[in-house]
């Protein structure tokens, strides 16, 4: 399988959904943390912006990792 993967300090589109399909998952990963904890199946009383905030910061940190990734996986061209 030829994965074609973003130069280092560069981003692709690829790069791009997934950051965004890392961002749906810690949604819904939140919002079933907030279902089986404490609030049970009633969503209204879901903390979202809090569920929202980690997965727009989870969704920058997998951008971050791959804008400082080269093409072979390794952060700055070193680490990995």
């Amino acid at each position: 399988m030829n994965v074609v993967s973003s130069l280092i300090f560069r981003l692709n589109l690829r790069d791009v959904v997934k950051g965004l399909a890392v961002a749906v998952i810690v949604v819904i990963l939140g919002a079933l943390q907030e279902a089986f904890g404490q609030h049970g199946l009633d969503i209204t009383s879901f903390d979202w912006q809090n569920i929202l905030d980690v997965a727009w910061k989870a969704a920058l940190a997998y951008l971050g990792k791959n804008f400082l990734s080269d093409e072979k996986g390794k952060v700055l061209g070193r680490i990995g």
